[in-house]
């Protein structure tokens, strides 16, 4: 894998559960959100499993310490594959290495070998540490559209 420095980025297969599971988990209790560490387990291996996410994992010194996860979509308008960005943590002890720049970097090399239209993500108005990165990073920020969500229980 490619990286900053002395973080390397990798692709996560399922015989990566255990690096990215606690890493899972930290991005889960950061949103506080609880899960059963089984469940967690289940819906990581499943996502690899079924090839529905692709998973990158940041590694410092042999330890995983972020992970971006991100999910096909398709482009109507553009007839072409697209990627959602879903997730995006990194570990509070290994923030300032460099690590989520290496991890979107990496995203974008691979939304471009897949001939993607786009690859999209949704921050927080509050996480301007985050936002600095993606504009840095040359992505833009969508003041056109609006988001709609309907949650399911």
């Amino acid at each position: 894998g490619k990286g900053v420095d002395d973080v390397e980025i990798q692709y996560a297969t399922k015989a990566d559960l255990e690096k990215v599971v606690p890493l899972f988990q930290g991005y889960l209790q950061f949103y506080g959100r609880q899960f059963e560490e089984q469940e967690v387990v289940t819906f990581i291996k499943k996502r690899l499993t079924n090839d529905d996410a692709i998973i990158l994992y940041a590694e410092h010194e042999g330890k995983a310490i972020g992970f971006t996860q991100l999910y096909p979509s398709f482009s109507s308008l553009a007839l072409k594959r697209a990627y959602i960005l879903n997730d995006l943590f990194v570990e509070e002890s290994h923030r300032k290495l460099g690590a989520a720049r290496a991890l979107m970097e990496e995203a974008f090399v691979f939304c471009e070998q897949m001939g993607a239209a786009y690859i999209t993500l949704e921050t927080h108005p509050d996480n301007v540490a985050a936002q600095k990165l993606y504009e840095d990073i040359g992505m833009q920020r969508d003041d056109e559209y609006w988001h709609y969500t309907k949650e399911f229980k």
